[in-house]
């Protein structure tokens, strides 16, 4: 609901702050948390699933207050990057078999569908009705309620030693290296072509350092690291490679479509946030239909493969943002809600498939670590 509900809400906020330049920065520094996702999974495998996933909590809470009580759009911004790091998916499968993942991940899928479906309608309601700010503080009493119910309800192992002898086998360096690399990268992204041109020096040492920054990282956890947080033998698993790179791809088309279909709504149609997050219901259908369907379908039958999923969904997704690019001032209703149900179908068929591919690929002492990379290369675009 976070990831969607700000969407019909961004618009209004740009022109309250009077920085409709720095609209892409809310989603992009939201993003940055996909540093970190690999450092979840290291961060779990030597403390616990239960205290990380707390601490997740925790800090997304924690920015979703300080996005609320933002002044302007620089608070903002680096508020929502705060609320990004509170982002892990390691739990399901630490608690559910491996052959009843699927159908769990899909009921999650479900989850994920009803609050996609809310969270445009609730943030554009919020915005017209009371205030953007809300969009945000909603999570605090949701986000309690989820942090009380995992102290005593969620029973998981912790791993045995003393505090110290944990804190000597996190990869320190390695998450520093990827941290940095990863912002870089984003910066240089994110300003090519606004704010500097692709070939001003800025830009071109930006993407020069976090290029350098990542083969600093493969060469740290290949040569010094003790437990990395991104083995590279899982790279070397053809297999756990396709699922990284559809994951790639899949995040570019998601995310994209989620926030500038909203903005396109509001600044090319000049229709309000509420109708706005009417307008994405099309995509939002697709998404949590096929969602809740690939799940139930991958577990409760022998006829259809990850891959038969992944090809579908590929060949769907990329028609469909592909006609979504298309829309014009004078695009009609029937166009505007084909042409996103298609890619919304495409972007479900996948959205669970590439977690439970890697989980079920994974060994055992791996899947943590997996489940993070996906989430680094899904939210890394």
């Amino acid at each position: 609901m976070d990831q969607t509900i700000v969407a019909t809400a961004l618009p209004v906020i740009a022109l309250e702050f009077k920085a409709l330049d720095q609209i892409v920065w809310v989603g992009t520094s939201y993003i940055l948390e996909t540093a970190f996702q690999p450092i979840y999974g290291g961060l779990s495998n030597i403390f616990g699933r239960k205290p990380v996933f707390l601490i997740a909590i925790f800090l997304f809470e924690l920015g979703s207050l300080l996005c609320g009580l933002s002044v302007n759009m620089t608070m903002l911004i680096i508020s929502r990057g705060i609320a990004g790091l509170g982002l892990v998916l390691t739990i399901i499968s630490e608690i559910v078999p491996v052959q009843e993942r699927g159908k769990y991940q899909g009921m999650i899928g479900g989850c994920f569908g009803i609050a996609s479906v809310v969270g445009p309608l609730l943030g554009g309601v919020l915005t017209d009705k009371v205030s953007w700010r809300w969009a945000f503080l909603i999570n605090i009493p949701l986000g309690v309620i989820t942090f009380i119910s995992v102290i005593f309800l969620l029973q998981l192992p912790s791993p045995t030693g003393s505090l110290w002898s944990k804190l000597l086998r996190i990869d320190w360096w390695g998450a520093f290296t990827l941290v940095v690399a990863t912002i870089l990268l984003l910066l240089s992204l994110n300003w090519a072509g606004t704010k500097y041109e692709w070939n001003d020096p800025i830009i071109i040492i930006l993407l020069c350092l976090g290029s350098i920054g990542y083969i600093i990282f493969i060469l740290i956890e290949a040569k010094f690291a003790e437990e990395p947080i991104a083995p590279l033998y899982l790279f070397k698993d053809l297999k756990l490679v396709a699922c990284f790179s559809v994951t790639l791809f899949h995040g570019m088309v998601f995310f994209s479509l989620v926030l500038f279909i909203p903005l396109y709504f509001q600044v090319v149609k000049s229709e309000s946030a509420s109708t706005s997050g009417l307008e994405l219901l099309p995509l939002i259908m697709g998404i949590v239909i096929m969602a809740i369907f690939s799940g139930q379908v991958i577990s409760r039958t022998v006829f259809f493969t990850y891959g038969t999923f992944c090809v579908f969904g590929s060949i769907l997704m990329a028609v469909g943002s592909g006609l979504v690019s298309t829309f014009t001032e004078d695009s009609s209703k029937s166009e505007i809600v084909i042409y996103s149900l298609i890619a919304g179908i495409g972007i479900g068929l996948i959205i669970q498939i590439t977690i439970l591919a890697g989980q079920g690929i994974a060994e055992p002492k791996d899947i943590a670590t997996v489940t993070s990379l996906v989430a680094f290369f899904r939210t890394s675009t």
